[in-house]
């Protein structure tokens, strides 16, 4: 069983709650879900998280400060959004993404590629 905790950012319930599935499926301990900004820094104060999945849209504000928040902490994270990459900061716009809708096999082998990696 993988030991890898991933942090799971989306405001929808139904998708976060499928996210979450597929994580623990796949033998990974979930965080969360959390649905904004201000809840996902709380739980970044308090928990140690290997990898995130992000959804770049929360309601009315973006994810990009938990972005941000991730790099500091040397965190990898992937968005996982209807965004394409064009449509994030530039500073984002090479950063791994993953289309919704996507299909579940594809975004756990990017996750195992992902924690895999140096």
């Amino acid at each position: 069983m993988n030991t890898a905790r991933i942090l799971v950012v989306e405001d929808e319930n139904y998708q976060a709650m499928e996210m979450s599935w597929m994580i623990q499926d796949a033998g990974y301990s979930v965080v969360g879900p959390e649905a904004s900004v201000e809840a996902t820094r709380q739980v970044l104060a308090q928990q140690r998280v290997d990898l995130a999945l992000l959804d770049v849209m929360l309601g009315d504000e973006t994810v990009f400060p938990i972005s941000r928040l991730l790099d500091s902490l040397r965190t990898p994270f992937i968005f996982v959004t209807v965004c394409s990459p064009a449509a994030l900061p530039a500073e984002f716009q090479a950063r791994p993404l993953v289309a919704k809708p996507y299909r579940p096999a594809d975004l756990v082998s990017f996750i195992q590629a992902i924690l895999k990696s140096p």
